[in-house]
């Protein structure tokens, strides 16, 4: 099966990276994170692949070419900051991936981690070109790089990062299958599920409920069917996702994949 996402473990090989320190080499900080979500990812049944799975030297070039030649859509590129500052950055191309990128940095903050900035930056004097090249040579894919930290933070970056690398790692697989519309589990690392979806209920009541197309604003307008509670005596379905408050992603029978509005004030429950 064709990957959605591709995960890049920055540097590797010969290149260890600049984001290390007297606890870590970045090269293999980046590959444990990456090895960690590539295996969570396929917990969760998103197709994925990853650029490497040892420590391995890519040149910029070849990098960027598994990425192109994948057939992802998304890639994330994983990576541990230096320059004494303190916190996450989140990078995205100046041609689009603002919202994936601003949807990690929110994860992210949740997870306890601050964040420095979500932000691009052209090439000096090319406006119209990406400064890095995994933004810039990874053709149509939304490349975000994600920077966990400082390896050399005045602050307490170095701490976290060796504390909480898998919680942060975490937040990033949450934010990817919330933006896709993905049934995100959280699983403890026995692999016990200790997060089941919850469900939202429809009252019997209802006559006619609107649902819509993913990645459209739920109004009237952009409806894309009716469901009938009514006929049914209620309806119930596990809640995949909530792109917005009051709003949940909910797999039917007629429409497939859909959102729906469902305020309290609907008569709709979650349980």
């Amino acid at each position: 099966m064709k990957p959605i996402l591709i995960i890049d473990p920055g540097h590797g090989g010969r290149d260890p990276g600049g984001g290390s320190n007297n606890q870590w080499i970045e090269k293999n900080m980046n590959l444990t994170i990456s090895l960690y979500q590539y295996e969570r990812y396929k917990q969760l049944g998103v197709p994925v692949a990853i650029t490497r799975k040892m420590d391995q030297t890519l040149s910029p070039d070849q990098r960027t070419k598994l990425v192109r030649e994948s057939g992802a859509r998304y890639c994330h590129s994983n990576h541990i900051n230096s320059g004494g500052g303190d916190g996450a950055e989140v990078i995205h191309s100046i041609f689009g991936g603002k919202e994936m990128a601003e949807k990690i940095a929110s994860e992210l903050r949740k997870a306890d981690q601050n964040v420095r900035r979500v932000f691009t930056r052209t090439l000096r004097g090319e406006t119209k070109r990406d400064y890095y090249f995994m933004n810039r040579e990874t053709g149509s894919v939304t490349t975000t790089i994600i920077e966990y930290g400082f390896a050399d933070s005045r602050q307490d970056d170095k701490r976290q990062l060796k504390e909480n690398w898998r919680k942060y790692a975490e937040a990033v697989v949450k934010a990817f299958c919330d933006f896709n519309d993905y049934t995100y589990d959280l699983e403890d690392h026995g692999g016990k599920n200790v997060e089941k979806p919850k469900k939202l209920h429809l009252p019997g009541t209802a006559k006619s409920w609107r649902v819509y197309p993913l990645k459209v604003a739920p109004v009237i307008g952009n409806e894309k069917g009716y469901l009938n509670p009514a006929k049914f005596s209620g309806l119930t379905y596990d809640i995949l996702g909530s792109p917005q408050s009051n709003v949940y992603v909910i797999q039917t029978r007629d429409f497939g994949k859909v959102q729906i509005y469902a305020h309290p004030n609907t008569g709709a429950t979650i349980r």
